[in-house]
């Protein structure tokens, strides 16, 4: 038998967890407690004791303060353990929660997240609202916001930091809790509780591979702990390290080279990063003659300008082909390159060293002082491909040709591989308090928090003055305050090696702070007894600071007016602080025997230069049980979100954009902008570069507000059968959605236009119009002079849904125990209103590519069902996980794509008393998401559905 177990009080909160999974393997599934074990144990008719296994002691779950024996309450709680992120295959909390049915929204971040500033962030996305909609608590405290950012739309808190090793469970609260907790719980809260009071000491080691090459994987976890008359403390190590994915070792789904779509199995290549050299007008090309002069194409026939345009491709280096606008076109237009993307790192490279310790002591029978500590040490490397792209930053002239537009994509191959970017991350969660009871009535808790998250990362990055330098030689004089040069189209159009491409670049550091400090105090206990019952009660007291800075190397910032200024590259920096004070009270009150209410209230103050001011939240809810095994539960709360910390203090980024695509002119002139044909030739024909400013200190934005409703039913069957369903609903006012280029370059089109590409109408005098009108100026000839980015206020999003589950477990004697989890969500609408007074939009069909619907896609699946089956006999232990995604729009929103299934599975067999050995395969037939065939640019694939493939992994683990 192990060494290893819980005190008697974990173990009857462990007790309360089992029976609410019934399984050794809960699925990631709406986990529901037995409704009968809501009621208290009690007295039969004929005065025999009911069960004593459903005498439990009372513990505080997620969505109330209110200590109760009851897991299930007026809202749905699911609940993964530890031993489930095991059991379902996974390394990583991230990688366990991103299958929840809930979880049904497009991300930033996760696997493919390498390319951006984000390197290891996992961000939750409950029912499509967004990263920053759910309440992430660790141990009940708030975790503050993930330090990387990539721009001022991209923060939020990430689960990344949270070793696997230190989970005792994770409770997910499906539903708003602004009244208990205060801003961002409107989609739902997520509360990771950490291990305490352990006894004994548990190895683990866990290696693996993905079959396709690529993900090399070491984790090495170590956890125990001591308990003693009046105390305990439990300690965690975990050692995480994987190696990166890359392009090229998935050409089976990112597909680069000539085997892209659109150059595979043809002499009319189609696809790829062009080069190119154009007057200012982009009238027309100058390419490469064989005399080593510049050849204007507007100047020769078209067989002569294609000669010169094979001839200068073929001069740049192996991998640069002469490129067709479309397949049918005669002639190549472009000089394009498709290994640009080879060395991208689908998945990032890291390593993760954890530390963690808790304890407890009790000072007297009614005090004990408690405290956690979390420390995180991080290291990742990600592809940094925008350090592989050429052009003249600004207006720039020749003295032959004029002004002049030049643009060049560098091949991977050619200059020793793309440039990697270093992150090196530090995270800190520290918790302290005191609690205990006031007589036998109350008890009380008092406690101070800090979460803390620092980023630091430096890179290899182009430098202006290097790259003009070098593409263009020194600066002969001005025009027009712009630079006049003297161009060698053998530079322009040759070749660059490492050694030069070396002489380019300088390395850039960068560090990122993101602080949140809390002191806390809680009070709870029975007030007075009625009828059937005691009123209970809870009250919160809270106030903390939080902080966040971006400090990019100044070399970086629009500001910076020096030569060495960065190239293709503008950090984002700002910062500033926010107090935040809160106090609520909640209160469960018997009405008769088997019905109970519950309200809550709280008032938060919030101190930034945002218009939030004050916000005041309320929560009411009934709970019916007619009989022992059903619960009905119905639930109406409002709740609220402050405005994102980045919005308000990011400063303004000026830029240049030099790769603007002005869908407005492409549909003046006809073109189709719902086929491939059509959006080829429009980028080749309205490509133009503007200036924009991003952000700057929005204090224009308020808070945000909602009221959600939820109706369910929780019903024991059987003892070994359970059923749950709940219908949910939530209307948000005042969402903040940021505005992107291609958004707004195609919304501010169908203003113009009085029509979206697909035909629908638009109203040109709308609110909406209005916003997207505005954010872009034109000249008279409907080019792009300048836009601006920021963040709005939309005046409303609304959308419903049901969640489901099943649980069941049986025994085939000789064949050993079975268990099922299954869990189902659906959404059933999906509303937007940018404006007030315009009419309401259906999202739920919209594409993410901007160009052709809606603008946004809050959804990834409308459904998303998981289930496990588990078994145990004897020795062995084996589990089988799967998850469905329901159809997903195409990239054009012109059709749907079918649904997905993935398998893992699990085996492993106990050696000794102390000793297991397993093996876990995640994605068991190594599947991939359906081919997009209207997604006509890298990747070519729609990378929600996961780039990994099947990974096979051994486990031993030892107690002792």
């Amino acid at each position: 038998m192990s060494s290893r177990h819980q005190q008697p009080q974990r173990r009857r909160l462990g007790v309360a967890i089992l029976m609410v999974l019934a399984m050794p393997a809960a699925a990631l599934a709406a986990g529901t407690a037995h409704a009968q074990e809501a009621t208290p144990a009690a007295t039969r008719e004929g005065g025999e004791s009911t069960d004593a296994a459903r005498t439990l002691d009372k513990v505080e779950v997620t969505g109330s303060r209110i200590k109760r024996a009851e897991v299930e309450g007026p809202s749905p709680v699911v609940v993964i353990t530890g031993e489930d992120i095991k059991k379902q295959g996974y390394s990583t909390v991230a990688e366990a929660l991103q299958t929840l049915t809930q979880f049904n929204g497009d991300v930033v971040g996760g696997e493919f997240n390498a390319s951006s500033t984000q390197p290891d962030a996992s961000f939750l996305n409950l029912r499509g609202l967004g990263v920053g909609y759910q309440l992430i608590l660790l141990n009940g405290k708030r975790m503050t916001e993930y330090a990387a950012s990539s721009g001022a739309a991209s923060t939020g808190v990430s689960v990344g930091s949270i070793p696997a090793v230190v989970v005792e469970r994770i409770e997910v609260l499906n539903g708003g809790a602004s009244a208990i907790y205060g801003s961002d719980a409107v989609a739902g809260v997520v509360n990771i509780v950490t291990r305490d009071n352990w006894e004994g000491n548990h190895l683990r080691v866990r290696g693996g591979t993905t079959t396709r090459g690529g993900g090399d994987t070491g984790q090495f976890q170590f956890s125990g702990g001591k308990a003693w008359d009046r105390g305990s403390v439990t300690y965690a190590f975990e050692q995480l390290n994987r190696e990166p994915i890359f392009s090229w070792q998935r050409g089976n789904i990112i597909r680069t080279g000539m085997n892209a779509p659109g150059n595979a199995g043809t002499d009319r290549p189609t696809f790829g990063l062009d080069t190119a050299l154009m007057d200012a007008g982009y009238n027309d090309y100058y390419w490469l003659g064989k005399d080593g002069r510049l050849l204007y194409a507007g100047d020769v026939d078209p067989a002569t300008a294609a000669t010169a345009l094979e001839h200068t491709c073929r001069n740049m280096g192996r991998n640069y082909f002469p490129m067709y606008g479309s397949s049918s076109a005669a002639l190549p237009n472009a000089c394009g390159n498709a290994n640009y993307y080879d060395g991208d790192t689908l998945a990032n490279k890291h390593d993760k060293t954890s530390a963690y310790v808790s304890g407890h002591f009790r000072f007297s029978d009614d005090v004990e002082g408690y405290g956690q500590l979390l420390v995180q040490r991080s290291r990742s490397e990600a592809a940094h491909r925008t350090s592989m792209y050429l052009y003249n930053a600004g207006s720039a002239y020749d003295v032959e040709i004029g002004q002049f537009e030049y643009w060049r994509a560098l091949d991977p191959n050619d200059i020793g591989g793309a440039p990697m970017r270093v992150w090196e991350e530090t995270t800190i969660s520290a918790n302290a308090g005191v609690r205990g009871t006031i007589g036998d009535r109350f008890d009380w808790d008092a406690s101070v928090s800090l979460s803390r998250d620092e980023m630091k990362s430096s890179w290899k990055q182009l430098i202006t003055d290097r790259v003009h330098r070098y593409l263009f030689g020194e600066a002969l004089g001005e025009v027009d305050g712009a630079p006049l040069y003297r161009i060698d189209p053998a530079v322009l159009f040759g070749r660059v090696s490492p050694e030069q491409y070396a002489s380019m670049v300088d390395t850039i550091h960068n560090r990122n702070l993101s602080q949140t400090a809390q002191a806390q105090f809680v009070l709870s206990g029975s007030l007075f007894a009625l009828p059937a019952g005691d009123v209970e009660m809870a009250s919160v007291f809270e106030a903390s600071h939080s902080k966040y800075e971006l400090r990019p190397d100044r070399r970086s910032l629009s500001t910076y007016a020096g030569a060495d200024k960065t190239f293709n590259h503008t950090g984002v920096s700002g910062g500033g602080p926010r107090d935040r004070y809160g106090a609520g009270v909640e209160f469960r009150i018997p009405l008769l025997q088997r019905l109970v209410a519950n309200v809550a209230g709280r008032w938060d103050k919030y101190d930034d230069i945002s218009d939030v001011g004050d916000a005041t939240t309320w929560q009411a809810s009934l709970e019916w049980r007619p009989f022992d095994s059903l619960l009905l539960r119905a639930s109406r709360q409002t709740s609220f979100m402050a405005p994102n910390i980045m919005w308000l203090y990011g400063e303004p980024v000026t830029n240049y954009d030099d790769y603007i695509t002005n869908y407005y002119l492409c549909r003046l002139d006809g073109l189709d902008l719902t086929t491939t044909a059509g959006l080829a030739q429009c980028a080749t024909d309205h490509h133009e570069s503007a200036w924009y400013v991003e952000g700057g200190n929005n204090s224009r934005l308020h808070e945000e507000t909602a009221t959600s409703n939820g109706l369910g039913i929780v019903w024991d069957v059987t003892d070994k059968l359970s059923l749950s369903a709940d219908y949910w609903e939530i209307k948000l006012k005042g969402k903040s959605q940021y505005l992107d280029t291609a958004t707004l370059m195609s919304e501010n089109a169908s203003c113009l236009l009085g029509r979206r590409v697909d035909g629908t109408a638009v109203d040109p005098n709308s609110g909406a119009c209005a916003i997207y009108l505005a954010y872009v100026q034109r000249d008279a000839a409907g080019g792009v002079t300048e836009y601006f980015l920021d963040a709005i206020n939309q005046a409303g999003v609304r959308t419903k849904g049901v969640d489901a589950s099943l649980r069941y477990a049986w025994s085939w004697g000789a064949y050993g125990d079975f268990s099922l989890n299954a869990g189902y969500s659906r959404t059933l609408a999906y509303d937007v209103q940018v404006a007030a007074g315009d009419p309401w939009q259906d999202y739920m069909g919209c594409s993410y590519s901007a160009t052709y619907s809606c603008g946004d896609q809050p959804l990834a699946f409308r459904s998303r069902t998981n289930w496990t089956v588990g078994w145990n006999r004897d020795d062995w232990t084996a589990s089988v996980y799967g998850y469905r995604n329901g159809a997903r729009v195409n990239y054009q929103a012109s059709a749907k794509l079918p649904s997905y299934v993935q398998w893992n599975a699990g085996l492993s067999k106990k050696i000794t008393d102390n000793v297991r050995l397993g093996v876990d395969v995640t994605n068991l037939f190594d599947r991939y998401g359906p081919k997009d065939a209207s997604m006509t640019w890298y990747p070519f694939y729609q990378n929600i559905y996961g780039i990994q493939g099947r990974a096979v992994y051994v486990n031993l683990d030892i107690d002792f």
